[in-house]
């Protein structure tokens, strides 16, 4: 009997999915940040590192890049990581203090959070749907292919997710019994949410829609905006330190609409088509997911459109960004597997449809299951090392230079190059070489394309290491006077 309870037990079976989540989530955990959008993935990771390298400090953190941004013209020397408050690096940070500096512990850390998120995704949807499909939309969260590559990666975005989730359910649990308890534990969840990302404004559509629902909507929403007001506060005295280092604040404004690609059919031809249609949720899932979205809500509640509508928002505002990175939509993922797990549930019970179940049945096994196998398909690319070139050529580096040593690694701007040669410097060329070494104490180039700058400074400076992949040139070292004759390409 007592086992019978145990199967019986609905938190006997999330912990399955929470387990199988994290077994899912262990592929390839210890590989170097050198795949899909490492770029950005390295430039979190190394705030980390620095911690360890130059003291803990999170209201100062830094990176390696000391060339500012793509975007901008100002020069970073100090190193300045001016973005999101470090709350993901101040999680990490103990793991690096006790076991050592290792990518694996970051990509773990964002695991655990998004374990964490298949929790509240349940208790959620068991709230405004039903168990059974609380059940399949945590399995869905913690197996759809998408997700479970972004929720291993060196992002913020998996921490902001956990956090808006738990902000979400608190506050809305507060907004509707009003305990005390409830809006403690919303306000520091939202506190930390927006801390970590600005976007956390996004989850609050459908929390401004519970307070709508209740009969004294005016007097409780005052409460509800003295609550979202101190919750930003520190997001606000945040941005008002960083500001006063422009330096460390990476070019945002084109986020929004900088190439007017808002509502053109190439924004709806990627956000559906690639995005949804595609990498995220496949053909399938986007087909139950828009059965899951026409059903009539249960008891006449719309917080969950109101959360994809915030969604799509998002989308819409951040048009641009949206478009080209499409770690945007992890923040999207949470409502897109509860629409899809009520479509599925749905279909599978032939609830509403005068089509027999004896056909309702396979098509939604079909939809369901092929929604996993057509996801995999673009997102086994994702986890491919771009370039093992710089892996090698950042752990010779790594070895053999100086510690104190300053590099100039050139990658078209991308910081993974810089990152695994665990030294400060540019990572690409802003001004000459000669300038770079008098005024920023340049001391090694390292380059894995002989292209003909690489090859211009073969001419002229000592060959400190090299192979048929890369070169590393001492700049303190001259092979033959710089002239005229051959000048800098």
């Amino acid at each position: 009997m007592k086992i019978l309870k145990v199967f019986a037990n609905q938190y006997f079976w999330i912990f399955l999915v929470v387990l199988f989540g994290f077994w899912l989530r262990l592929y390839q955990i210890d590989s170097p940040i050198a795949d899909w959008h490492s770029w950005r993935q390295v430039d979190t990771a190394a705030v980390t590192r620095n911690f360890i390298k130059e003291g803990f400090n999170p209201f100062i953190p830094k990176y390696d890049d000391m060339s500012g941004n793509a975007e901008s013209p100002i020069p970073n020397p100090a190193r300045f990581r001016f973005v999101e408050f470090p709350i993901y690096n101040i999680f990490v940070y103990p793991f690096y203090l006790l076991f050592g500096v290792d990518e694996m512990y970051h990509r773990l850390v964002s695991v655990f959070f998004s374990l964490g998120s298949i929790v509240f995704i349940f208790f959620i949807t068991k709230k405004y749907l039903d168990t059974f499909t609380a059940f399949i939309a945590s399995f869905v969260f913690a197996a759809l292919p998408f997700n479970v590559f972004f929720s291993r990666t060196t992002l913020p975005e998996p921490t902001l997710v956990f956090l808006a989730l738990a902000m979400m359910y608190f506050t809305g649990e507060w907004i509707e019994k009003e305990k005390v308890r409830n809006l403690i534990l919303g306000f520091i969840f939202a506190l930390f949410a927006f801390l970590v990302k600005p976007w956390a404004i996004f989850f609050f559509l459908p929390l401004i829609y519970l307070v709508f629902k209740k009969k004294r909507k005016w007097y409780f929403g005052k409460k509800f905006i003295l609550f979202t007001l101190l919750a930003i506060t520190p997001f606000i005295l945040w941005r008002l330190w960083i500001m006063q280092q422009p330096e460390g604040i990476p070019a945002s404004s084109w986020l929004l609409n900088s190439d007017g690609i808002r509502f053109r059919p190439a924004f709806f031809w990627w956000i559906i088509s690639e995005r949804l249609g595609r990498e995220i949720l496949s053909v399938s899932g986007f087909a139950l997911l828009l059965f899951g979205l026409i059903l009539k809500p249960k008891d006449g509640n719309y917080f969950l459109h109101s959360w994809l509508l915030s969604s799509f928002l998002f989308m819409v505002i951040f048009a641009t960004g949206n478009v080209r990175h499409d770690y945007y939509q992890i923040l999207f993922v949470p409502i897109g597997v509860i629409f899809l797990a009520n479509g599925f549930v749905n279909l599978l019970l032939g609830n509403n449809l005068f089509i027999p179940r004896i056909l309702l049945i396979p098509l939604a096994l079909f939809l369901f299951l092929t929604t996993f196998y057509f996801g995999s398909k673009p997102v086994m690319e994702l986890y491919k090392i771009n370039n093992p070139s710089i892996v090698e050529a950042g752990k010779v580096a790594d070895l053999i230079l100086p510690n104190d040593a300053v590099v100039v690694a050139p990658y078209n701007g991308d910081t993974a190059f810089l990152y695994q040669t665990n030294r400060p410097g540019f990572a690409f060329v802003p001004s000459s070489i000669k300038d770079l070494i008098t005024d920023n104490g340049v001391d090694y180039y390292i380059s894995t394309s002989f292209d003909d700058k690489t090859n211009w400074v073969i001419r002229h400076f000592n060959v400190f290491y090299e192979t048929p992949q890369f070169v590393i040139a001492d700049l303190t070292r001259l092979k033959e006077p710089l002239s005229d004759l051959d000048p800098e390409p």
